[in-house]
Formats: C-alpha cells, structure tokens, sequence
C-alpha cells in the first residue's frame, strides 16, 4: 500500500464501513430554529404568516407540503411520509447536537385543551398541530419538534416550539 499524497484524496479500503452521515436537513430550518432559540419571547402573543409567539414560547413551521384536497390518495400518502421523513431527519441531527431527545405523546394534552382546562402555552397550540414531540432541555429553555396535520385534507407540516420552563413530560426512545 502506498501513502497518500499531497493534494490527492486519501484512499479508504474497499472493505471500510463508511462514515456516518448527519441527515438532510434544510438549512433554513436549523437557521430557523436556532434563531427562534435565540430570541427573547414576547409580552403579548403575536402571530406570522410562520408561527405564534407569546409570553414564555414560540412556535414555527419548519416545513410544509401542499393542500391535500385535491391530491389523489397515493400523492397524499407520499406528502405525508416526506413530512415524516423530515420530521425524521431534523431529529436525528438535533441528536447529534443535543443527545437523544424525550419523546411526550400530546394526547392529554389535548384531551385538556378540550375540556377547557388550563394547560401552559405552548403545549396548548401543539396539542391540535401534532400528536407527540421530541424535546430537548436547555437551562431554562426547551426545544421540540414535531409532525402532523389539523385534518386529513389539511397540509402536513413541521414544527418547531421553544418553551420556558421544564420540558413537557415524556419518555426517552430507545
């Protein structure tokens, strides 16, 4: 076997397992995101066209298809394994910055939101967006991401919530 040489790519044995690789991820939904950690949380609740804002949260869309109205049955499915798959993929690269996220299932919590019982905000807002979401605790922040959709005809999407506080309670996945 020879060295390598200056200026030419180093030679890997055909039998080497390969590195892995972080997921795709659009950039723009780390920029995002890491933006949304950054920034301070307002006194009022105000809304963009990309999310909702108020005292103590943010929360942002990541990621969104296109109406399902009138997409045929196998063009809807293939919408919401993408969603899926990026929702995947965010993950898995927030996994390799933070460690293995808690997994909470927001189905009380929606249960709650129903019943018209108190429950904190962002969760509230959550609670109707997505089923469950993978959450990470920083300080006195946490950070958590997740996917669904209002209705079966509605876009799927994306999200991303910064809370204050403890994280919703959850369990870790192995």
């Amino acid at each position: 076997m020879t060295p390598d040489m200056p200026g030419t790519p180093p030679t890997t044995p055909p039998d080497a397992p390969e590195e892995p690789q972080p997921p795709d991820v659009p950039p723009t939904a780390l920029r995002v995101l890491d933006a949304l950690r950054a920034r301070a949380f307002p006194e009022r609740r105000e809304r963009t066209a990309s999310g909702e804002s108020g005292p103590g949260f943010h929360v942002a869309r990541l990621w969104e298809s296109g109406p399902l109205w009138e997409a045929d049955p196998a063009e809807a499915e293939e919408l919401r394994e993408a969603c899926a798959a990026e929702l995947a993929a965010l993950v898995a690269v927030l996994s390799l910055r933070w460690g293995e996220p808690d997994v909470a299932d927001l189905a009380e919590t929606l249960e709650r939101v129903a019943m018209g019982l108190p429950v904190r905000p962002p969760l509230e807002l959550l609670a109707g967006l997505v089923p469950r979401i993978h959450t990470w605790q920083d300080g006195d922040r946490w950070t958590a991401v997740g996917a669904g959709q209002c209705g079966p005809e509605q876009p799927c999407q994306v999200l991303a919530a910064i809370g204050e506080g403890t994280a919703p309670p959850g369990a870790r996945i192995p």
